[in-house]
This record gives structure tokens, C-alpha cells and sequence, in this order.
């Protein structure tokens, strides 16, 4: 048991690691670049969504993270109401469901608006001609839309880190 607890904590850190570091840099990095670039930027997006795996690979991640921490838990605690109740059980159940709903809004959400996204933009590319205005006004929507939930699921994850260092070392 201990040793499929510890390949489950290696794919929980190491997925969690890779999901996170992507949510900060595409809040505070990506984004950002991509409206002050604007039409470039967005074929920047495009590329990443339509020419890569690279979203399939963050929603594998995020949903690895998210499994292999539901495994762990309850393979180590189960649904013992007294380790709930503690401080490090309490600490550690708050950071776990931060962490559900932040994959939540990844995979319901803005999963979709990605997938939004490479509709508009092959619409953009298949005219041949410059977008039109009702499509730029479409993008930057969406792209609006993606910085918003980015952010609130970017709040989720937060906690959850937090929650997950330090919740060992809290007792109340």
C-alpha cells in the first residue's frame, strides 16, 4: 500500500506542479501578451490550441492532479469524521475541494471557451480576408471571458496550495 501511495503523491506533486505553473503563467504572462498583441496575439493562441496538445496535456494534468489526491486521501483517511475535524483534516479537506472546484472550472469552462475560440478562429482564417469586426468583437470576448474564469480558478488553486503545504502543521 505504501508503495502505490507514493507513485499517487508523485503524479498528485508532479501534475500539480505542472497545472499550477501553467495557471500562473498563462494569468499573469500568457494573457496579458495575448491582447497587447492582439490579432497576433491571438494566432498565438490559436497555434497553442490548434497545433499542439498542449490544452489536452493541462486537462490531463489537472485531472491526474485532482485523482490521484481524491486516491490518496481516501486510501490514507477515508471518511473518518475525527480526522475531518481536525486541524490538519479540516486544513487538508478545504484545500482538496478548492482544488475539485479549480479543475471544475478548468474542464467545464474553459475548456470550452478554447474550443470556442478555434471555431472564431478558423472562421477568421477561412475568409481569407481580415477578421471582421464582429468576429474581433467575438475573440476578445472570449478572450475576456478565459481571463476572468482564469482568474477565479487560479484563486481556487491558490488555496489549495497553500492548504496542501501547510496543512501538516496546523492543529486547532
Amino acid at each position: 500500500m505504501v508503495s502505490v501511495i507514493i507513485v499517487l503523491r508523485i503524479i498528485h506533486i508532479f501534475c500539480g506542479v505542472f497545472w499550477a505553473g501553467y495557471a500562473f503563467f498563462n494569468y499573469y504572462y500568457l494573457q496579458p501578451t495575448v491582447k497587447a498583441l492582439g490579432p497576433d496575439g491571438q494566432k498565438t493562441m490559436q497555434h497553442l490550441a490548434q497545433k499542439t496538445n498542449f490544452l489536452t496535456v493541462i486537462y490531463t494534468a489537472a485531472t491526474l492532479t485532482m485523482l490521484s489526491g481524491l486516491a490518496i486521501y481516501w486510501i490514507m483517511f477515508g471518511f473518518n469524521l475525527s480526522f475531518i475535524a481536525s486541524g490538519y483534516g479540516m486544513v487538508l479537506s478545504v484545500a482538496g475541494l478548492a482544488g475539485i472546484i479549480g479543475w471544475f472550472i478548468v474542464v467545464a469552462f474553459i475548456r470550452q471557451i478554447f474550443v470556442q475560440m478555434q471555431v472564431v478562429g478558423g472562421e477568421m482564417q477561412s475568409s481569407g480576408n481580415p477578421p471582421t469586426p464582429e468576429l474581433i468583437a467575438k475573440m476578445q470576448g472570449l478572450v475576456g471571458r478565459l481571463g476572468k474564469l482564469g482568474k477565479i480558478a487560479l484563486i481556487f488553486i491558490i488555496i489549495a496550495l497553500l492548504g496542501m503545504s501547510s496543512a501538516r502543521f496546523l492543529s486547532f
